[in-house]
């Protein structure tokens, strides 16, 4: 969703200009996050659609002189929102494109799903779809001992906690929670 949304300009400059000799890896389960994430947004975003159309109705019902000024700049608001929304429809189905011609998939195995259960790096349970995340890299990571790695998120409030970074670190893997920092590695 960063992506789609243009959050970090930087991201998109490191993916459109990566060396040859960069792999970048993701595992298939993201691809339903961003999903889930895509849902979250358009569902926010038709809401607030829904809201503004009942104040346009309340304004047009009020015989005050401001009334109409409100409802008029109302109705601007909602066109260009719609506008909008449109665009971030058009930016997601960009961004998996531009993705899908970047990345590798990695998928997850079943027993990769269980250890995430049975024994969690991230503990509380809402971070159970984070920790899977986690152990499809961990696992992929292992199988590439000799190589350099790094894993980028910039859901630093899961990804940056200690755990995680041990994790990462055990299996020979750099964590990077902001673009800068994941670029002069990159350069060194």
């Amino acid at each position: 969703m960063s992506l789609a949304q243009k959050r970090n300009p930087a991201i998109e400059s490191l993916l459109s200009n990566l060396p040859h000799d960069v792999q970048l890896i993701l595992p298939s389960i993201c691809y339903m996050e961003a999903l889930f994430a895509f849902q979250q947004d358009k569902k926010r975003r038709n809401e607030f659609d829904r809201d503004l159309a009942i104040e346009i109705h309340e304004a047009s019902r009020r015989n005050l002189r401001i009334s109409q000024l409100v409802m008029n700049d109302l109705k601007q608001s909602q066109e260009r929102y719609d506008v909008l929304s449109q665009q971030l429809d058009t930016e997601f189905i960009e961004a998996l494109i531009f993705l899908a011609s970047r990345l590798t998939l990695i998928h997850p195995q079943p027993d990769t799903l269980i250890t995430t259960l049975v024994e969690p790096k991230l503990k509380k349970f809402t971070e159970k779809r984070d920790d899977f995340i986690l152990r499809c890299i961990v696992e992929h990571a292992q199988n590439y001992s000799s190589e350099r790695k790094a894993f980028f998120s910039e859901n630093t409030k899961q990804f940056g906690r200690q755990p995680v970074r041990e994790a990462c670190r055990e299996v020979g893997i750099t964590y990077f929670g902001n673009v800068e920092n994941l670029q002069g590695w990159l350069r060194s």
